[in-house]
């Protein structure tokens, strides 16, 4: 889905964590390196463990809070107020091939637990039309990432070790609302705040050590070298997810959802440092970089149909294709010119990318629920299919994969979990980057 994958490029901004040193140049050309965040996309999050069981394919189902997510037009298909709390585990393994010559990228494994989605819903009848009203928070992207790079200096004898640390996450406050125009289509909307609070941004600190020989007149003098970077991003922003759901008949129902394109404010401190030393006698070397600034990002409109089957009581089938406008993705350039020194970007995506050409993506996602009924408790079983690539480097990267999902419903309390593993390659010219991901999330609905 659009909302889950359009922050994928947020990551783009921690390219400049070296560049401000990279301009900065020490002694014999040592310098931090250009390039250190080699992980790949922050980790998508699913929006409640119902859908995300399915395989996301939720566009044409939307009947539980989760629709202010995937389709607000469904909300008014609850009849009750209730609310909705789901707490998600997430772990990523990714296995790093590397094509760059003299540099070795240690795999990696990140996990965490957070809060997935909240929301509270009230249905009411207004000027003889249901409406149906909901406040939700949405967790959309986890911003983890862990990195160890090993890689020679350029025209230095010598290497250098690199380890990056990233944390945080993304999420939005989204007061919602949908109408039941006539008995068998609705409309809804959710307006998608970005708030600058709680920590809605990440965090990454960078440590960097290096050692080797250098030529110093007439003489070959030993070196090592220490640096550290603490970056700092804070995002916020507004947009507005709509979409319809229209009964067909008893069977099909088809949904349709837009997601406005939109702006984003990012405020970005860098605070930064490295020494060189050689081992002769001389006193270190030290040059030191901090600065504040705040940079642009226009995140581009998406949308989707979905069409789902309810064959019985029992078992539904659901469709989602869904279309992202990569093309007119852009990032605004810094206005400090000691950035513009390198053109990296994580996972080697490259400046292509941030200036609008990445190729646009369809992503098809197919799912489907039974639900085994006892005469006290119901017990569902759910499963999903997807296709789900990303803007790349000359072409899309491809990504597949599968979802599984349980429960159990008594009485008004709805308890749900689902897991998905989502796999795929990133190709560029400086790594290829295997990924695993592994998430795990659970949901707690209470119908009052």
């Amino acid at each position: 889905m659009y909302i889950r994958s359009l922050m994928l490029w947020l990551a783009v901004l921690c390219l400049a964590l070296p560049r401000a040193l990279g301009a900065q140049t020490l002694p014999f050309g040592i310098s931090l390196p250009p390039s250190l965040n080699f992980a790949t996309s922050p980790s998508p999050v699913g929006s409640g463990a119902r859908a995300v069981g399915k395989g996301t394919a939720f566009i044409g189902v939307a009947d539980d809070a989760t629709a202010a997510s995937h389709n607000p037009g469904g909300l008014v298909q609850l009849e009750r107020p209730e609310v909705s709390i789901v707490g998600s585990y997430f772990l990523r393994f990714e296995q790093q091939d590397v094509t760059r010559p003299d540099t070795v990228v240690e795999n990696q494994t990140l996990h965490d637990i957070n809060l997935n989605y909240l929301s509270a819903v009230y249905p009411f009848s207004f000027l003889q039309r249901n409406v149906v009203v909901s406040l939700n928070f949405q967790r959309l992207f986890d911003l983890q990432g862990d990195t160890d790079v090993a890689s020679r200096f350029i025209n230095i004898d010598g290497i250098q070790r690199v380890s990056s640390r990233q944390t945080g996450g993304l999420f939005t406050i989204s007061p919602a609302v949908a109408v039941q125009l006539t008995p068998t289509f609705s409309i809804g909307a959710a307006f998608n705040i970005w708030p600058d609070l709680f920590g809605n941004g990440w965090e990454q600190q960078v440590s960097v050590r290096g050692g080797g020989r250098v030529v110093s007149g007439n003489r070959i003098v030993p070196f090592v070298s220490q640096g550290h970077i603490q970056e700092h991003y804070a995002f916020q922003g507004f947009n507005v997810t709509t979409g319809f759901l229209w009964t067909l008949n008893s069977i099909f129902s088809l949904g349709g959802v837009v997601r406005t394109p939109f702006t984003a404010s990012v405020a970005h401190d860098h605070t930064s440092s490295l020494t060189v030393t050689l081992q002769d006698g001389s006193p270190p070397v030290t040059t030191v970089a901090n600065f504040r600034e705040t940079l642009h990002m226009h995140l581009p409109l998406a949308y989707g149909l979905g069409l789902a089957a309810r064959l019985s009581d029992r078992l539904t089938l659901a469709l989602d294709i869904a279309r992202e406008h990569w093309s007119d993705f852009s990032l605004q350039a810094s206005t400090r010119d000691t950035l513009l020194v390198e053109n990296g970007a994580p996972s080697g995506k490259g400046q292509a990318v941030l200036q609008g050409q990445g190729n646009d993506t369809t992503s098809v996602r197919l799912g489907a629920e039974y639900l085994w009924i006892r005469p006290k408790v119901v017990i569902p079983f759910r499963a999903g299919f997807f296709y789900d690539p990303e803007p790349g480097e000359g072409s899309s990267d491809n990504f597949f994969g599968f979802s599984l999902g349980s429960g159990i419903a008594v009485n008004r309390v709805l308890f749900d979990m689902a897991y998905t593993f989502r796999t795929g390659t990133v190709h560029s010219t400086a790594i290829d980057t295997t990924v695993y991901q592994h998430t795990i999330l659970a949901s707690v609905i209470y119908h009052f």
